[in-house]
């Protein structure tokens, strides 16, 4: 008695279960598809100047790869090394959370790191094809606030 009840339950469990789901199955690469694309970044020049602030201090400036051309929606090149916004500035502004940097010597990029896509380009505070021109010797840089100081240092007594 206790056999036939406990298939009846089965078969009354397996029924109900496959009279829920009649809906089709939806294979993984058909879900991933149809995904939404973010909206687009939009960026107010409030923020783009609290993300250069933010950013000028980062130590991760990267050679512009031959033949790159930053622009929204250009995949960023494989040899790029992707950085986590900084924390503050997430603070600041929270809709950079789901997004990383490339600092390159001219702009920063803001990155989608699901695909490594260009949402935005800024220009930087200072860029250092700026600093590598004309004749600053190896290691300074043409900074119009530090030209007293190196005046001084090469003064003779």
């Amino acid at each position: 008695m206790k056999t036939l009840l406990s298939s009846a339950a089965l078969i009354l469990m397996t029924f109900a279960a496959t009279a829920q789901d009649n809906k089709p199955t939806i294979q993984p690469d058909e879900l991933t598809a149809g995904m939404k694309q973010k909206p687009p970044l939009q960026l107010s020049d409030q923020q783009r100047r609290e993300i250069q602030d933010a950013l000028v201090t980062a130590h991760s400036a990267q050679k512009t790869p031959d033949k790159f051309e930053a622009k929204v929606g250009k995949k960023v090149p494989a040899g790029l090394k992707l950085d986590a916004m900084p924390a503050p500035l997430i603070n600041q502004q929270p809709v950079l959370k789901q997004y990383d940097f490339v600092k390159l010597e001219d702009n920063l990029l803001v990155v989608d790191p699901m695909n490594s896509t260009v949402v935005a380009v800024i220009p930087r505070k200072f860029p250092t094809h700026q600093a590598t021109q004309g004749s600053a010797p190896s290691g300074q840089t043409h900074d119009s606030a530090s030209q007293g100081d190196e005046a001084e240092t090469n003064k003779k007594p």
